[in-house]
């Protein structure tokens, strides 16, 4: 019962910080099923390279995870990880509308810090990154939900975007909250994948390099598929 109480909340306690470097080739450390279906399908999609080209992905095969499907981008000008496209149910998990605002609008600075260098090694380094997160809301309910952020080539097929998911542990659906109020990351982790030799990445104009860390405890109604 505790264990299926700190799931609904966002937690995973052999993911949280213990002095070591969280990274890992085993997916049974994405405990969402949606989660899991997205990265397996992007394993699927980037065969023997480190990441698939965006005109490979075929969201008709995903329908069913498009709404919670997101693309993400390091902007140089403003140096923020930015939402380049959100589907409709991010947008309605955090109640405003995201696509070209900052990812990590909310966060305080250690856990923005910290969720930067995740985003940062999928870009320069093309590796999936999995976050987890509680959410509060205004009326003081929880929300535990998973991030997925995997590497995915643009147009020119050099620069890196972040292609991902969030997925909710509960329907927040019902709750009738206005807003969320507070952010907090409970873990993360590379998944650590296998390639062949590849040209250096370029991300997404110029991401921060990543450096090694360790981990913590703590839409639109428009279609993604329209800009893949």
């Amino acid at each position: 019962m505790e264990q299926q109480q700190a799931l609904l909340d966002g937690e995973d306690p052999e993911m949280q910080a213990n002095g070591e470097n969280f990274e890992t080739q085993d997916e049974n450390h994405i405990l969402h099923p949606s989660s899991r279906a997205l990265f397996r399908y992007w394993e699927t999609r980037r065969a023997e390279n480190p990441a698939p080209r965006r005109d490979a992905l075929d969201l008709k095969l995903i329908r069913q995870l498009v709404p919670h499907l997101y693309i993400g981008e390091y902007a140089n000008r403003t140096r923020m990880y930015r939402w380049r496209l959100a589907g409709t149910a991010v947008c309605e998990l955090y109640h405003r509308e995201l696509t070209g605002t900052n990812m990590l609008a909310g966060w305080d600075s250690f856990e923005n810090d910290v969720i930067s260098r995740f985003l940062s090694g999928t870009l320069n380094s093309r590796q999936p990154a999995i976050l987890r997160f509680r959410l509060t809301t205004d009326r003081d309910q929880i929300i535990g939900a998973e991030m997925v952020a995997l590497p995915i080539l643009a147009a020119d097929e050099v620069t890196t975007h972040i292609f991902g998911g969030v997925f909710p542990f509960r329907d927040p659906w019902p709750l009738g909250y206005t807003e969320i109020a507070r952010f907090e990351l409970t873990a993360a982790r590379h998944i650590w994948t296998e390639n062949l030799p590849a040209a250096p990445a370029r991300a997404s104009e110029t991401a921060p390099a990543r450096r090694n860390f360790q981990v913590i405890s703590g839409g639109l109604s428009r279609n993604p598929a329209q800009d893949l």
